[in-house]
């Protein structure tokens, strides 16, 4: 399924308004939390999610998205004790499965990962849980499979499917192919500052590989670099899909 640009952006603006209306309403904080993490504000869904535990401590759902924020915050540990939580309260396979998935990404547990996102595909089908499902093929050693997922994206120009491919092929072992889909697919000045650090993707470890193609934060230097996380979806199609 393509996600239909503006969806989580209008969302969030549906949340908000309802929240105006009555600050004490807990579903549209929830759902304020879903459509900020769909549009990348990270800091405005910690602000919601913060204010639904005030109002509703225990509520599983809530644990779950703090969960999901704790893991793009880059504590990923931490974020998936959240989840183990909100398990126990009952949550369910609920709207942020795919960001448990990402979660263990970054701890490096690749099937555990591969699990989750295959239950979050089942369960909304989202062109963003795609590239993260075939880049964690890739990061097992499985760039075939990664790449038959990625391919519908591929075709249609995707821009955020092909950043993906570029780090898959690097962590294939193919630096000097990735960098030249960067060439084609960024802008220059971004192009450069990315390119160099194709090099050094196959020598992290998973974790660093899952942490480097999701988050931008390249782990191998001294202190870490964060460049050019991956953009959400709906970001991807605000800056105009593919170049």
């Amino acid at each position: 399924m393509r996600s239909v640009p503006g969806t989580s952006e209008r969302a969030l603006e549906d949340a908000r308004a309802r929240l105006m209306r009555n600050p004490g309403d807990v579903a549209a904080l929830r759902d304020a939390i879903q459509a900020a993490m769909r549009v990348g504000m990270v800091d405005m869904a910690a602000s919601y999610a913060l204010r639904a535990q005030q109002l509703s401590p225990g509520d599983p759902i809530v644990t779950a998205a703090r969960g999901a924020i704790e893991v793009h915050r880059g504590r990923p540990r931490e974020g998936l004790l959240l989840f183990g939580e909100a398990d126990k309260a009952g949550a369910g396979e609920g709207p942020f499965v795919a960001d448990r998935a990402l979660g263990y990404d970054l701890i490096g547990d690749q099937p555990s990962a591969q699990y989750y996102y295959g239950l979050a595909r089942r369960q909304s089908p989202d062109d963003e849980i795609s590239r993260r499902y075939a880049l964690s093929l890739a990061i097992i050693g499985d760039f075939a499979t990664g790449d038959a997922m990625l391919r519908p994206l591929l075709n249609v120009q995707d821009r955020a499917a092909w950043r993906t491919h570029a780090f898959m092929l690097a962590i294939d072992g193919r630096p000097a192919e990735a960098r030249a889909v960067l060439d084609r697919i960024l802008p220059p000045d971004l192009a450069a500052q990315i390119g160099p650090y194709m090099d050094t993707i196959p020598r992290l470890s998973r974790a660093q590989q899952a942490a480097a193609a999701n988050l931008g934060l390249f782990p191998a230097f001294p202190g870490g670099v964060q460049i050019s996380p991956a953009p959400r979806t709906d970001q991807m199609q605000r800056s105009g899909g593919s170049r």
